[in-house]
């Protein structure tokens, strides 16, 4: 029931008439609307208290997990070219971000500029932190961009990891030795930002975009959210009043969001993320890709990377696992 983070407010054009607390009671107020939810809810924590006791293909997932070790070289540039298309788009478009967020030709070569350096990875950390100045002068102005926290987060974990491998800066570096900024990060170092700040930084980015698409979007601009679901006639899919599918949605995206913040199954909680994505994409004929980029790269740093040091995942599901396995 899933609807993606930011395509409802320019797919539709709905009457304004916000009121999200009428919303809500109306939508829970309808027959079968709380017992859905919970039987909703039940399943989930039961599916997950199951595999927390049970732990089902935990070989496979062991393997994984060690096999991912070796795509860590690939994640700067899995995220220089989720955020370095996001950002062409934007710039080309003469939008800041987001493409209900119009602006003017200085602003657009910026954010052009900032894209295709990420994608050279030529001056990685300067292109970002301009751009992250951008979003963050941008969402001053513009409250609504918290929907696209994940070009946030990722220009972020760009600006920390730098260019990596292949990039315009490695080369520079290979034939230039002595010159400005040659001087690598250490292995140790690198290893370190693996293990916390990349991670946390995806999941800020990749879970504050889900939660503040399943509140704002769905919730706080609500008609918007019901405008797109009989557009698209989204009922016959869902055989539920459109009142009661936006709001499944807005759970659906809210929770999930929460998971991947917190760091709660973090690897499958960005699986989910992805699929939920794709099925948008696919489900809706207007929904720009390009504004989805960001949010598909974060979602496939944090299968590769889990939740790091500072999860849920790693406080408490990793030594009960550790427990079960000395049983």
């Amino acid at each position: 029931m899933g609807i993606s983070a930011h395509h409802v407010a320019y797919v539709t054009d709905p009457e304004p008439n916000p009121d999200p607390i009428a919303f809500l009671l109306e939508a829970l107020g309808q027959a079968g609307s709380l017992l859905a939810l919970g039987i909703g809810a039940l399943v989930i924590l039961v599916a997950v208290l199951a595999w927390a006791r049970w732990r089902p293909l935990e070989a496979a997932r062991l393997r994984l997990i060690a096999r991912t070790a070796r795509y860590h070289e690939y994640l700067p540039w899995m995220i220089r070219l989720s955020v370095g298309l996001v950002l062409i788009g934007a710039g080309l478009s003469r939008v800041m971000f987001m493409p209900i967020l119009p602006t003017t030709a200085l602003p657009a070569f910026i954010l052009t500029a900032a894209g295709f350096l990420l994608l050279l990875g030529l001056a990685v950390r300067p292109a970002a932190l301009v751009a992250l100045g951008a979003y963050a002068v941008t969402l001053v102005a513009s409250p609504e961009l918290v929907m696209m926290l994940d070009v946030a987060g990722a220009l972020g974990v760009a600006a920390v990891l730098g260019p990596g491998l292949p990039s315009a800066d490695d080369l520079l570096r290979a034939a230039f030795p002595r010159g400005p900024g040659a001087r690598a990060a250490t292995a140790n170092l690198a290893r370190t930002r693996y293990d916390d700040v990349v991670p946390l930084l995806v999941r800020l980015g990749l879970g504050g975009a889900f939660v503040a698409s399943g509140i704002i979007d769905k919730v706080v601009i609500y008609e918007q959210a019901l405008a797109a679901v009989r557009q698209y006639g989204l009922t016959s899919v869902v055989p539920v009043s459109p009142e009661l599918w936006v709001l499944g949605a807005a759970v659906i995206e809210t929770s999930l969001g929460f998971a991947i913040v917190l760091g709660v199954l973090t690897r499958f909680s960005a699986a989910v993320g992805f699929a939920v994505l794709t099925l948008a994409v696919f489900a809706l004929a207007n929904d720009p890709v390009i504004a989805h980029v960001g949010l598909f790269g974060l979602s496939s740093v944090l299968v590769v990377l889990g939740g790091g040091r500072w999860s849920l995942d790693h406080l408490v599901l990793a030594p009960a696992g550790d427990r079960l396995r000395r049983a």
